[in-house]
């Protein structure tokens, strides 16, 4: 009995379901034109040429006391590029959309447009209309469309650039691994931004020669391929930039952002030059080296994962530069500048010898109170490394602290006030309190007499990428990451 019992009350409530989801005679009224929308214009991504953007969200209110119908949504255009689907359902005309009262409903929009569909200024513009033959109301669409220069890959995931010359005219968007031949060249000019995909990279191959010839007012950018501000920083977004074996590189006056590694350099007996460069939210690191001879002069980088520099063996100089590392996007396991006479590769040791790591001039600081790893291998005797005028986060615990050991250290500042302009926005211009102000040596200067803003430090020369300034007579704004 209780079995047949607990059948019966089973059976009503299927039911009495069955009847609730067929019923289609709802008491709702049709829209009167006082639908409430989360925003007047949904502003999508700026995109590439025949690219899509992400997705968007609008938010419809029905604010009133009564469930309404909206007899019909869709988008002004016949042949729009926009796409829309209104809770679920997917088209570019939905009809008798149901809401109920003080409820809402999601619109997601998105757009796949090409640079001869926009109508002014690369603008690519729709409405959704609500309701359009009767009491219209509508909400404008608007998306950036960028013409650019697409090179990738036929097969695989490597190619090798036919360019010998990157031009400002277009962005250029990189998928899968671009490749300097080797022996060949490639010179980009100022201006010149190039994106990347997320698995993408640019290599140097042996023997090959790489010129970016950036300038104060036009620099060369290098970034991901996600145009959204919400990426603006998102480390890791690509793979950075791989500089083989005797190459020839000069690089002047280019952005590195939010790369996996920055550059990174193996096994180069060439001397490069890297000036004015900034490298900011680097996954790993900003500069990653084995046996490499470089001079470097006004770089700065900023927030890294693991390190801003990671030496292992070669001749280095740095004058003049900043590596702050500042990084809020998780723990950090390493020191900012790593320097070592020795690297493993495929757990296999081998000796790197450390000719010279020479820093003049330069800011190494970080939410460490030590920021530099002086990693001496036992196997290798030569490992020489020399600072002066430099304001240094280091602790008097690391091997090879002594100070006072003019070998190593000549005039530097430990764990003085860095007085940065924005640590978490990469603005490491120094301020009025900043303790290396005046502090740099002068005859050093006068090799980089500017700044990386262009401003003269050829008298009372501040040990850094950057002359001192009064943050007060700045704008309202970071630098221009």
């Amino acid at each position: 009995m209780k079995l047949l019992k607990t059948f019966f009350k089973i059976g009503c409530i299927l039911l009495l379901l069955s009847q609730l989801s067929c019923r289609k005679d709802f008491d709702s009224i049709v829209s009167n034109g006082n639908l409430s929308f989360s925003v007047d214009t949904l502003f999508l991504d700026t995109v590439f040429n025949n690219l899509s953007t992400t997705t968007h969200l609008l938010t419809v209110y029905n604010k009133s006391n009564n469930d309404i119908t909206i007899p019909k949504i869709k988008l002004a255009k016949s042949n729009s590029k926009y796409r829309i689907n209104v809770d679920g359902v997917s088209g570019t005309e939905i009809d008798d959309v149901l809401l109920l009262k003080k409820d809402s409903l999601f619109v997601f929009v998105e757009a796949t447009a090409s640079a001869q569909d926009t109508d002014t200024e690369m603008l690519y513009i729709d409405q959704i209309l609500f309701d359009p033959n009767g009491n219209q109301q509508d909400v404008d669409l608007v998306t950036l469309v960028q013409d650019a220069e697409f090179l990738f890959p036929t097969t695989g995931t490597d190619f090798e650039i036919t360019e010998t010359n990157f031009t400002n005219t277009k962005p250029y968007v990189i998928y899968g691994n671009a490749i300097v031949p080797e022996n060949g060249s490639l010179t980009i000019e100022a201006g010149t931004t190039v994106h990347f995909n997320e698995n993408a990279s640019l290599t140097i191959s042996a023997g090959a020669t790489l010129n970016i010839n950036g300038t104060l007012t036009d620099s060369i950018v290098f970034k991901g391929d996600k145009l959204s501000y919400q990426f603006d920083q998102v480390p890791g977004q690509w793979q950075g930039i791989k500089i083989g074996e005797n190459t020839n590189v000069t690089i002047n006056y280019l952005k590195i952002l939010n790369p996996s590694t920055g550059i990174e350099i193996i096994e180069n007996t060439n001397t490069l030059t890297i000036q004015n460069t900034k490298i900011y939210n680097a996954a790993d690191y900003g500069i990653y080296t084995q046996n490499t001879n470089l001079n470097a002069s006004n770089i700065v980088i900023g927030q890294t994962g693991k390190s801003a520099l990671y030496l292992q063996g070669g001749t280095y100089n740095f004058t003049h530069c900043t590596f702050a590392n500042y990084w809020n996007k998780g723990l950090r396991y390493k020191d900012n500048v790593v320097i070592s006479n020795y690297y493993v590769n495929n757990d296999v040791t081998a000796n790197a010898p450390l000719q010279n790591a020479d820093f003049i001039n330069c800011i190494i600081a970080g939410t460490r109170t030590n920021e530099i790893t002086l990693d001496k291998s036992e196997d290798e005797p030569v490992f020489n490394f020399y600072f002066k005028n430099s304001l240094i986060h280091l602790e008097k615990e690391v091997e090879f602290y002594d100070t006072d050991n003019t070998t190593y250290y000549q005039n530097v500042y430990l764990n003085k006030k860095t007085d940065f302009k924005d640590t978490s926005l990469n603005d490491l211009r120094i301020g009025l309190d900043n303790e290396g102000i005046n502090k740099a040596d002068i005859t050093a200067a006068s090799t980089v007499d500017l700044d990386i803003t262009g401003t003269d430090r050829t008298v009372n020369p501040d040990i850094g990428a950057y002359q001192h300034i009064d943050f007060k007579t700045l704008e309202p704004k970071e630098e221009d990451e």
